[in-house]
Parts: structure tokens; sequence; C-alpha cells
């Protein structure tokens, strides 16, 4: 098992760039093209998310917090974490909103690309959980 942590301030420019770096992290693992791509896609989305929403109407925090778990050759954590204002899990649509709908493609797209999604709070944490099952045979490196 390898476990890494990456920290950055929540804003357009600096959520693009740890996920930037978890790919970088990452193709030291796989050998997949296309789960590094849905990876990416999926950590993008999730930190501008946290830099887009969580910390709306408080200058007090602003921490953005990605840990990434490689357990080859099966999966892969990821954990996008912020100390904002959090998510209700009741009030989330998984469904995918009409053409005309401006947002709400996010958590749609991260459920579809990854095995499992969970929102935990411990205390004022918030955290993405996401899973990604990972095939033998698309592992460069295997324990």
């Amino acid at each position: 098992m390898h476990k890494f942590v990456l920290e950055a301030v929540p804003n357009p420019e600096e959520s693009r760039e740890i996920a930037r770096q978890a790919i970088i992290i990452l193709k030291k693992f796989i050998s997949d093209e296309s789960i590094l791509h849905d990876i990416d896609l999926v950590l993008t989305e999730a930190c501008s998310n946290v830099a887009r929403h969580a910390y709306e109407h408080r200058a007090d925090c602003n921490r953005l917090e990605l840990n990434i778990t490689v357990v080859p050759p099966e999966y892969i954590v990821l954990e996008i974490a912020d100390w904002g204002r959090g998510l209700c899990s009741e009030s989330i649509d998984f469904s995918m909103p009409s053409p005309e709908a401006i947002g709400g493609r996010g958590m749609f797209i991260m459920s579809k690309l990854m095995d499992k999604f969970e929102l935990i709070k411990v205390e004022n944490k918030n955290i993405i959980k996401l899973t990604r099952k990972v095939q033998e045979d698309q592992w460069l490196m295997k324990e």
C-alpha cells in the first residue's frame, strides 16, 4: 500500500494543479491511460467543486486536501477533503441533468467513473471518498 497527501488552496488554478499532481503520482502505478483520464476528470471536478462551493461566505478556512491510497494490484482510493460547508448526501442528485442545465454534472460524472462514491463527515471535515478498482493487467507496479 502507498499513501500520498497533497494540499492546496482551493482556487481554480491550484485545484487543477492538485489533480495534475495526483496523475503524475498515479502514472508510476497505472499503465491504463483511460483509467488515468477518468481519475483526472473526477479529481478536476471534485477539486473545482471545493474551490467553487465549499468556502462560500467563509474567509476563515481555505484548504483543500487530497489523500491518495494505492493498493496494487487491486484499487485506488481518493479522498478529497475540505473544512467548508459540506454536502448533504440526501440532497445530491446523481442523475444526468438535462442538456439545458448549467451545472450539476459533477456528481453524476464522479459516480459513473468510480466504483464507489461516499460522502463522509468527520467533525468539521468533509470528505468525498472515491474508490476505483484496477484490473491486474492495468498496473505498472505490483506489490
